[in-house]
Formats: C-alpha cells, sequence, structure tokens
C-alpha cells in the first residue's frame, strides 16, 4: 500500500477518534507534559503499521491499543525517575498547594476532559491497569472484548479490573466526602 493511500484510509478513521484518545492520554499519563508525544508516537506506530490492519477490526481497540502501550512505557519512565515518590490519598493531595483548579491546565475543558478534582485524585489513586480499564470504558466506550484487545489482558482481566477500579472510586470518594463534611 502506497503512504498517500494508507494516508486516505488512515486518517478518516483516526479523526474521529482523536479527541478520546487525546483525554485518555491525559487521565493515564502521569506527567501531563508528555500527551501530546504519546499521542504523536502512537499515531505514527499505527501508521506504519497500518498495512497489518485489518477492516474487520476494531480500529478504535486497535489505536487504544497502540496508545496504551506508548502509555505504559512512559510511565514506566517516568516511575523509574520517581521511584522515591509516595501515593497521597485524595484529599492530601487536594490539599496540596497549587491542586486548585485554578492552577490546572484542564480547567479550560469540558467534561470529560474536566473532571472534578477529586475524581481526579481518585483516578490517581488506582493501579495502572485498573485505571486503563475504567477510562477505556468511561472515554472510549470499548466493549469488554475490545478493552481486552486494547490492553492484551483476558476478558476476565477486565472485568475484574473494572469491578475492582469501580469499587475502589466509590470508596475513595465516599470517605473524601466523608472528610469534606466532618472538616470545620
Amino acid at each position: 500500500m502506497s503512504n498517500s493511500s494508507a494516508r486516505e484510509k488512515f486518517l478518516p478513521l483516526l479523526r474521529p477518534i482523536e479527541r478520546d484518545l487525546e483525554v485518555y492520554a491525559r487521565r493515564m499519563l502521569w506527567d501531563q507534559g508528555e500527551t501530546r508525544d504519546a499521542i504523536q508516537n502512537a499515531v505514527l506506530r499505527a501508521f506504519k503499521a497500518f498495512d497489518r490492519y485489518h477492516e474487520d477490526a476494531s480500529f478504535r481497540g486497535w489505536m487504544f491499543r497502540i496508545l496504551t502501550n506508548e502509555i505504559f512505557t512512559l510511565n514506566r519512565k517516568h516511575s523509574r525517575r520517581a521511584k522515591f515518590e509516595f501515593q497521597l490519598e485524595p484529599e492530601e493531595l487536594a490539599a496540596l498547594p497549587g491542586a486548585s483548579p485554578d492552577g490546572d491546565a484542564m480547567a479550560s475543558l469540558s467534561w470529560p476532559e474536566a473532571l472534578d478534582d477529586r475524581l481526579v485524585a481518585a483516578l490517581h489513586t488506582l493501579p495502572e491497569q485498573e485505571r486503563a480499564v475504567l477510562l477505556l470504558r468511561a472515554i472510549s466506550g470499548l466493549a469488554y472484548d475490545e478493552m481486552a484487545a486494547a490492553l492484551e489482558i483476558p476478558m476476565g482481566s477486565v472485568m475484574g479490573y473494572l469491578s475492582r477500579a469501580r469499587q475502589k472510586m466509590r470508596a475513595t470518594l465516599a470517605r473524601t466526602e466523608l472528610n469534606r463534611k466532618t472538616k470545620p
């Protein structure tokens, strides 16, 4: 397939999901500044491998798999740099200076990009796989089998991760709300 022929087929498939890819990357990456790099690298990899894409497969799922792999690579690089960092509870994170929406570049975006601060903080307490499954479901609306393909894990693991992520999010948000109500 020539480059112009591939581009004519690739771009119409990519354009409708660009925003979902960006929102997903913003929520998955530990370093928000790497969002554009992650998306560009994923799109470049997908374009180079487009001759291996089969039209009967879900392009959306295929792109999310490539982007997820790129995000995991970038997050591993971040975790090597931040191996001495520690996790904060959402209420502790919200209490830090600069944690207000005023200082957040995301504040100008509409839902689902500009999530409630408590929700964003709760998302960052989830392990990477659970957060990925939850966001793939919430942002991109992928079905269980598409999420399994995107993350290259069994469908049973997808269901387990999603269930645990939802339970942890509910518990974290309830705990945050309770702490907010009990503070003077």
